[in-house]
């Protein structure tokens, strides 16, 4: 009976029902055959949202929101400009540092590609670039931002697996710079048979001078996570100060922010989270019938049986977590595995924050493939390009984020020694 419920959720997930509703169909069924009051899908539903940890999610989507109704992208761009523009494939390498920048504001791969994407297309297109080509480091270097902290990701899955946000904030820093390193690395190797313009190395007072304009936003991520290092705030209190401090940028300190959009970025904000919070709220229904059926139990001592090896779970996990990617959406994912499978890694000894960042990677792989990949999709919208060309440009990204992937499976130090370090060793 037990696996007939996740067979039926797959199911109903692979004819298009939206994740929340498929997840109510499911617990409202189970909840009817274990012969429980329906009245317990409202209580699973209220209790779901029960959490201080999850006022973070608004309050980072509005951080993010309102930072690009206040119109710092431009600020971001010119200054990345003049920091690699006269590099080979420059403006390529300007996309990259810009979601480096922008992703310790919005925390969201969608809010990148759209936000900073639009402008950094349409200069890339302007120069020569292929709309593809534009197209796809834009999507991959926009799947930086739920790695990097602040990330809605990472704190929806802190929720899930009742672990720290703090830590999976910090446990996503290294991995995220070397995301960057590496798609830096892929875009100068594919530079060398592209034929387009560099801008003209920058002077030193230029460079200074668009970092004084950029200031105001290239301090948030500092702030936020000297913040929380230094006690002064947990992760939801930042998000709450970020969210302020984007509100004060955008209706105060630049003038050229309207009061439309202020209200859109309110309003974005607004939408983004009733989706979240639906889900995760559906899923606590769910969470129900796996705790009565003792799935995760059932799971974790299957594992053990096996005696297997925690590389090689970890393997088998990814593979899984792989093709899920390719054909459902990051929430999907997050909320079908992570109760599933997190009992059984710590039972391995496997700490529950190596195996998020491991996750987080592996759901923004998914963005990048076909055919459920969103950040695909938003960027050839925005790009005019054919779905497929840019899919298929992405492939040496998605090819780089694998080596990563595998390089985190086998040295969990690159997630592990930031968080150690500040929060100490972990007790899991």
């Amino acid at each position: 009976m037990s696996a007939l419920y996740i067979v039926g959720l797959l199911g109903l997930l692979f004819t298009g029902i939206p994740v929340a509703a498929s997840l109510i169909i499911v617990g409202l069924a189970g909840i009817i055959i274990a012969g429980v009051p329906i009245s317990m899908v409202g209580q699973r539903l209220a209790f779901g949202l029960d959490s201080f940890t999850l006022i973070a999610i608004p309050l980072f989507l509005l951080m993010g929101n309102m930072m690009n109704a206040s119109g710092v992208t431009t600020r971001i761009y010119d200054f990345a400009v003049t920091m690699v523009g006269h590099w080979r494939v420059g403006l390529a390498q300007v996309n990259i540092i810009n979601s480096l920048i922008f992703s310790g504001m919005s925390g969201s791969a969608l809010a990148d590609a759209a936000g900073m994407g639009t402008m950094e297309i349409r200069a890339m297109k302007s120069k020569g670039y292929s709309a593809s080509f534009a197209a796809s480091i834009t999507a991959a270097s926009a799947t930086i931002g739920p790695v990097l902290p602040p990330s809605t990701v990472a704190v929806l899955y802190a929720f899930v697996a009742d672990v720290s946000v703090g830590r999976m904030f910090m446990a996503g820093v290294i991995p995220g710079l070397i995301m960057v390193g590496v798609l830096m690395v892929i875009v100068r190797w594919r530079g060398r048979v592209l034929d387009v313009p560099v801008f003209p190395k920058s002077s030193f007072s230029t460079r200074m001078l668009a970092g004084w304009r950029a200031l105001p936003v290239l301090v948030v991520p500092f702030a936020m996570l000297g913040g929380m290092r230094t006690g002064i705030f947990t992760a939801t209190e930042v998000a709450a100060v970020g969210a302020l401090y984007a509100l004060v940028l955008a209706g105060f300190y630049y003038r050229s922010t309207s009061r439309a959009g202020i209200a859109d970025a309110f309003r974005e904000t607004a939408l983004s989270t009733g989706a979240i919070l639906l889900i995760v709220a559906s899923a606590n229904v769910f969470a129900w019938i796996l705790a009565r059926e003792r799935i995760p139990q059932e799971i974790t001592i299957a594992v053990l049986d096996m005696e297997l090896s925690p590389i090689a779970l970890l393997l088998i996990i990814n593979l899984i977590l792989l093709v899920m990617g390719m054909v459902l959406d990051a929430a999907a994912i997050l909320i079908l595995v992570t109760p599933v499978a997190v009992p059984a890694v710590v039972a391995l000894g496997i700490d529950p924050v190596h195996f998020g960042i491991i996750m987080i990677i592996n759901m923004m792989i998914g963005m990048l493939t076909p055919p459920v990949g969103l950040a695909l999709f938003v960027v050839s919208r925005v790009a005019k390009a054919p779905l497929g060309a840019v899919a298929r440009d992405a492939l040496p990204y998605v090819g780089g984020f694998l080596l990563i992937l595998l390089l985190l499976i086998f040295v969990p130090d690159i997630a592990l020694w930031l968080p150690n370090l500040i929060y100490g060793p972990s007790t899991l």
